[in-house]
């Protein structure tokens, strides 16, 4: 079913400020495929757009793997777990997302140093039990509400103000004229 919404990627990224790109932490095909088949969509969103890698379904994995200042920013919100379910091994490292980034910055031609670091731009959430995922659009949108707000005071208006249509004048002239 997702070859059918594949061509209206590009819709939705046309303009973005931020992109977030999800996969599944428990399947490295998931990585792979958000590779192949969005990174072209890319393209159509603005020259200074964030990128957020994020690794999702930390919840069914058998362990968490936060770095040192991330686990104690979040620290009291622990995975829940899923129900008596078993755990299990994750097939996506964060070395994995983190050089993802860099293909992303590579393929639109961003200097590293020009950009948020990697490590600050990749995440593992639980969508399920909401793990980290306020923390992840609380960073998204500190970075984007500045970007936005520049864009406002630099670009011409995004809008077309319909007050101001004059119709064309028209001619007395035949159909081809």
């Amino acid at each position: 079913g997702r070859e059918q919404f594949h061509g209206l990627g590009s819709m939705y990224c046309r303009g973005a400020a931020a992109v977030i790109l999800t996969y599944d932490v428990n399947s490295l095909q998931s990585l792979t495929e958000l590779e192949d088949r969005f990174l072209a969509l890319t393209d159509t969103a603005s020259a200074d757009c964030i990128f957020a890698i994020v690794g999702n379904k930390v919840d069914l994995t058998d362990d968490c793997a936060l770095s040192p200042e991330t686990e104690e920013e979040n620290r009291p919100e622990k995975p829940l777990a899923s129900g008596g379910s078993t755990k299990v091994r994750k097939q996506v490292r964060a070395e994995d997302a983190i050089a993802l980034y860099k293909k992303i910055l590579k393929y639109k031609m961003l200097d590293e140093k020009d950009v948020p670091a990697a490590e600050k731009m990749c995440f593992e959430t639980s969508a399920k039990t909401g793990y980290k995922v306020d923390y992840l659009f609380e960073t998204v949108f500190e970075m984007v509400v500045p970007i936005i707000v520049r864009q406002k005071a630099e670009g011409p208006q995004q809008t077309v103000d319909i007050t101001d249509y004059k119709p064309a004048k028209r001619t007395k002239s035949g159909c081809c004229a």
